[in-house]
């Protein structure tokens, strides 16, 4: 056993050292060691997850340097105690007599002067070197130890590294502050890289929320994030609300709740002012470890309070990355005068994505949509280039202004241009070509400054292989091509559909839930019908629930049928009569209310008089008394 130094022998850290040891009470002679339970041990070692996790590399490389020697590589968290150990016995055996193991704490208070305690009391790096350490039986050792800090500076633990006092050196110190600062470095990157992917999903909430305010805070209750439908609800310009504590507009108690709560789902807060009809729904963003990292509010506004914000960009719905590919193409594209064709089967939403270039084009004329499949063939001239007074029989005493006109200076949306007649398209091309329209009737040209925007959900290729279609019509139209994916290749459905249902619940004025067999449900559908479909199959189900059934949930028995058979030739498509759906409807109504008429006329949202004649067409449905 080393004999005990005179304090004027050791390094002045050290002597500050030996006199806490002192002033703690602590016997050089028999140490009360302090363990960790396995619970504790695994709670502290879960705490520096991240550490071990991006530090990893360095950690090895070091117990590559020390392996098969009389030397261990060691971390203990900032409260002193061991979380994790490398070596090899017959020294880690040596080592764990003195409980220089994992779940016991080296903190000067419990073992006196010692590199892992000496290091954080100083918060510097210390060699230790046997009869230096305070108690007597770890003077066989000799201790190098650095401090592990986060890339914020904050103290995480210490690196130690300890093996036998006889093979002391003191380059070793170096070679430990060394691999601390590369664990620093690591811990610098692995936040970069993992903030980067945790601001992705950020931004992907946010272009989920893009139909409504919204608001980013952090854990701490501040403002980080808010747009500006969000901040004309506050009251406040944008920047006046960033970093501002969520508590100057919401319930204290409330924001407090949702900033403790370890539920990691949504809840809804309610203004603390009165004069703004909106309720905030709070959705948590997480990290990789279930952590939250921000926490998303959404405004919900009342049908009847529409926002400036609420046109046909902002208004749109977009979870999907090939959907948002294509509408980031075209909002780029918007201010170009170049002409777009739009395709995509029907329902897929090319009318808004029109809307959207339109919105996004900076054009001060207005957005005019035509549907060319809707006007008679002879009077489809007419339609888009107008007609001079008296130009043919049944013509306004006036004459009448072309849509190309009315969208002079704005954009001109030709829907199902496929089913444009041959002569329209020689004109419509010709249009295109010179920049002016000639009215029916009139030999003078007038200039129009109008961006065009076609859209099909027909095959073009093979419409002009046909010769249904002009092939230089094709291609002056197809300056630039989106095609929008069908809702059976998107990957957001379930954001679609929720954001139909927020629809039909302000209709109703009441929450809607949905079960997670409708969501299988609706999945695995292939929804022939697209977005339209999918919008009539959310509102007639949360209505067949709400007012047939008489409850606030979704379930399998209100979905209407979803399956489609492909259509045969000459095969009939059976379907309800009026007086079948009334009969069915009526009979659902009194089966809910439980025989009560008066709740089944409510439920049906008839009078009670009104259901009782409709029963005398069909009295077998009365209820008996």
């Amino acid at each position: 056993m080393q004999t005990e130094p005179k304090l004027n022998e050791l390094p002045p850290m050290l002597v500050s050292s030996w006199k806490r040891s002192r002033k703690w009470g602590v016997d050089p002679k028999r140490v009360q060691d302090e363990l960790l339970t396995d619970g504790e041990l695994e709670d502290r070692r879960e705490r520096m997850h991240d550490l071990f996790q991006a530090c990893a590399p360095v950690l090895e490389t070091l117990y590559t340097q020390v392996r098969h020697s009389a030397f261990m590589v060691l971390v203990s968290d900032r409260d002193g105690y061991i979380v994790a150990k490398w070596g090899d016995p017959p020294f880690t055996e040596r080592a764990s007599r003195v409980r220089l193991d994992v779940g016991a704490n080296w903190e000067e208070r419990v073992k006196g002067t010692n590199a892992i305690g000496t290091a954080l009391a100083e918060s510097k790096p210390i060699t230790v070197w046997g009869n230096q350490h305070y108690c007597e039986e770890n003077r066989f050792l000799t201790c190098y130890a650095a401090p592990l800090y986060s890339p914020t500076g904050e103290l995480l633990g210490i690196l130690d590294v300890s093996g036998d006092a006889r093979l002391h050196h003191p380059h070793t110190l170096g070679m430990v502050i060394t691999a601390a600062q590369a664990c620093q470095a690591r811990l610098l990157l692995h936040q970069a890289r993992r903030e980067l992917v945790l601001h992705l999903r950020e931004a992907d909430a946010m272009m989920e929320s893009l139909s409504h305010p919204m608001i980013a805070v952090d854990t701490e209750g501040l403002i980080t994030r808010v747009n500006q439908s969000a901040a004309r609800w506050l009251g406040h310009a944008m920047e006046d609300c960033i970093g501002q504590p969520l508590t100057r507009w919401f319930d204290p108690d409330e924001v407090k709740a949702l900033l403790t709560s370890s539920v990691h789902d949504v809840s809804v807060l309610k203004p603390i002012f009165t004069d703004r009809d909106v309720s905030w729904v709070a959705k948590p963003i997480l990290d990789d470890r279930k952590r939250t990292f921000r926490i998303h509010l959404v405004g919900r506004i009342p049908v009847n309070r529409p926002t400036v914000e609420q046109t046909a960009v902002s208004n749109l719905v977009i979870g999907c990355p090939k959907v948002r590919e294509v509408f980031e193409l075209a909002i780029r594209i918007a201010p170009s005068p170049l002409t777009l064709l739009i395709r995509g089967e029907t329902g897929t939403g090319k009318d808004r994505l029109a809307r959207a270039v339109h919105e996004a084009s900076g054009r001060k004329g207005a957005f005019v949509a035509v549907n060319c499949g809707a006007i008679p063939e002879t009077l489809v001239e007419s339609e888009l280039f107008g007609y001079e007074k008296g130009a043919f029989t049944g013509a306004r005493k006036d004459g009448y202004k072309g849509k190309f006109e009315a969208a002079d200076g704005g954009t001109l949306f030709l829907d199902e241009i496929g089913d444009m007649p041959p002569a329209s398209q020689v004109a419509l091309l010709r249009v295109l070509e010179e920049k002016k329209v000639t009215r029916i009737g009139s030999h003078r040209p007038i200039p129009v400054d109008v961006r065009v925007i076609a859209a099909t959900h027909q095959n073009l290729e093979q419409a002009v292989a046909e010769g249904r279609f002009r092939a230089d019509l094709f291609y002056r139209l197809r300056e630039m091509e989106l095609v929008l994916p069908p809702l059976r290749e998107r990957t957001d459905l379930r954001l679609l559909a929720e954001h139909f249902l927020e629809k039909v619940e302000q209709e109703l004025g009441r929450a809607i839930g949905v079960s997670a067999e409708v969501w299988s449900i609706l999945e695995q559908h292939d929804w022939p019908g697209n977005l339209r479909e999918l919008r009539q199959v959310i509102r007639q189900s949360a209505y067949q629930a709400c007012l047939i059934r008489g409850v606030d949930w979704i379930s399998p028995q209100d979905l209407p049928p979803l399956k489609r058979e492909k259509p045969e030739t000459g095969k009939t498509v059976p379907f309800l009569s009026i007086d079948d759906a009334e009969e069915q409807a009526i009979a659902q109504a009194i089966q809910a209310a439980r025989g009560n008429l008066s709740e089944a006329a409510r439920l049906l949202g008839i009078g009670r008089t009104t259901l009782y004649r409709k029963l005398r067409k069909y009295p077998h449905l009365k209820p008996t008394c």
